[in-house]
């Protein structure tokens, strides 16, 4: 019988969250016999590593260095994925956040092909502003993976009626990685961990433990994160200077093994803007973390954590509610660990394998 081919289309395999659920999904799909191709535009600087079956084309290594303008470019890029899928005969394509699935729209124009589309993020910001695509996306596409149900709530009917709520699988490091202990030791350290941007809203909890870190003299806040966006490790670090925090921030930048670091601390905080279903926080609930997350957009945080049971949260840009949130947390252990061991029960329905269990049966159902 005839090997089913999936065609993943994603703009690289930088360390995002989108693209680590890419990198385990086309492992899944390779290890179960699917034969798996990924279609990217360029080689980030720092990758996910895939899978040896799993076959790769750099949309922009193809190019030998032409200099073009930028709407060559998006041509050229277009016009090169429709002529891949082509060449490759997938049975089904997916395709990964905004720009991703709006290009397959457009480059199957009159194609078979099913598409399965992944929303990422918050739709507000990422696919609202640009209705003409959407409307494209909708009609193209044969099925849709949304994060949360507030996320699906953002598009029309029809896209609603045949698409899947699916959350992402946790790295198969952190199952399991936690301290194991019933009453661990924790260090007195509030984690953090996301690209530093104004997204993920590190200023917030900076400014946050600056109104109780007289209380909590030893500890320290760690960033973990590179910069995403210019200038925005410098206003933090002004920040931190500006308030003689010097010695009580530290920016940490990647991390390749983030589960042994991480997983002693006193707390984890997601103090983001906005977000699709943040990885950073299932990782630190896995790891049986006490978490704090601010309530924001898309509901990623709200359909994780139950409050004050398995986390706390606070409105989106609230300082002195995270503030009150983070104290009530490290002045009480007994709360702290209560809400660790709940939070590491998010382990039974986010492994990798289970998630792509729900994949693999919508996949199937698309290329009937």
């Amino acid at each position: 019988m005839k090997r089913k081919k999936i065609l993943f289309h994603i703009n690289s395999m930088g360390k995002g969250g989108a693209e680590r659920v890419v990198s385990v999904l086309s492992g899944c799909f390779a290890e179960d016999g699917y034969e798996v191709t990924i279609v990217t535009l360029w080689q980030a600087g720092e990758e996910y590593e895939l899978a040896g079956a799993v076959k790769r084309i750099n949309i922009e290594d193809l190019w030998q260095g032409r200099h073009m303008g930028r709407l060559e470019i998006a041509l050229r890029r277009l016009l090169d994925l429709r002529r891949i899928i082509k060449e490759e005969k997938p049975d089904l394509v997916i395709s990964f956040c905004n720009k991703a699935n709006f290009r397959c729209a457009y480059a199957m124009y009159g194609m078979t092909i099913p598409l399965l589309v992944s929303v990422r993020n918050d739709p507000r910001v990422d696919y609202l502003p640009h209705k003409t695509s959407v409307k494209r996306m909708e009609k193209k596409a044969s099925g849709c993976v949304f994060q949360t149900a507030d996320a699906k709530s953002c598009f029309g009917r029809r896209l609603q009626e045949k698409s899947r709520i699916i959350r992402n699988p946790v790295d198969e490091r952190y199952l399991g990685a936690g301290s194991g202990q019933e009453k661990p030791v924790r260090k007195h350290e509030i984690i953090t961990v996301g690209r530093l941007s104004s997204q993920k809203n590190q200023q917030l909890l900076l400014k946050a433990f600056h109104r109780i870190r007289g209380r909590f003299p030893d500890y320290v806040v760690k960033l973990y994160g590179e910069e995403s966006e210019p200038g925005s490790r410098e206003a933090l670090l002004a920040y931190v200077k500006e308030q003689g925090m010097d010695g009580q921030v530290q920016f940490m930048g990647q991390s390749s093994h983030l589960e042994e670091e991480i997983r002693d601390a006193a707390l984890f905080v997601l103090p983001s803007n906005y977000e699709g279903m943040p990885n950073a926080l299932m990782e630190a609930m896995v790891l049986g973390l006490p978490v704090i997350a601010t309530d924001c957009p898309c509901g990623g945080p709200a359909e994780l954590i139950e409050e004050e049971v398995s986390g706390m949260l606070v409105p989106v840009g609230d300082i002195e509610g995270l503030a009150a949130a983070m104290e009530r947390v490290l002045a009480d252990w007994e709360l702290a660990e209560h809400l660790g061991r709940n939070a590491g029960k998010l382990a039974e329905k986010v492994s990798p394998r289970k998630v792509y269990e729900e994949w693999k049966h919508y996949a199937e159902e698309l290329m009937k």
